[in-house]
């Protein structure tokens, strides 16, 4: 966002962490208008888990709602999908994005969501998988998507 990886210290530096959230949804909403040749858009609240995130806590649902809305509009249309990240919960509490995202997608028409645990070490691949699960489930949704030749493959969350 303005050169900036919003991971970064740079990134915060003048901004409070709502300005921060909102100029990264900005961004984020920019990319999937401008961009058509991906099949998932990653951790959308990956904003938050940022150690210069001063509150350490999630992108707030309804404080952004509108671009956020739109962000989700634009992805269905296009057939694209959106992943849950479990790299969060030790950051910050919950997922990314967090359930009520994940709800507003699916009352919205989404149907495309993958999940990935965002590993850069083994003890990290596939943590909290079964506790996606359920919220998946408690979210509204029957399966998750995977790819295979960047077509979805839908599995049956059991």
């Amino acid at each position: 966002i303005d050169g900036y990886d919003p991971y970064e210290a740079a990134y915060w530096k003048n901004l409070t962490p709502d300005a921060a959230f909102r100029k990264y949804l900005l961004g984020t909403l920019e990319c999937v208008k401008a961009h058509h040749n991906f099949d998932v858009l990653g951790h959308l609240t990956y904003v938050c888990k940022s150690v210069h995130n001063p509150t350490r806590k999630p992108v707030p649902f309804k404080d952004h709602l509108d671009i956020t809305d739109e962000i989700m509009k634009i992805l269905i249309t296009k057939g694209i999908g959106m992943e849950i990240n479990t790299s969060g919960v030790d950051r910050t509490g919950t997922f990314l994005p967090s359930a009520d995202y994940l709800k507003r997608f699916k009352e919205l028409g989404g149907e495309i969501v993958t999940v990935g645990s965002d590993a850069h070490t083994t003890e990290y691949i596939g943590k909290y998988f079964n506790t996606v699960k359920e919220m998946l489930k408690a979210c509204g949704y029957d399966y998750y998507t995977t790819f295979h030749k960047r077509k979805p493959e839908f599995i049956k969350l059991i």
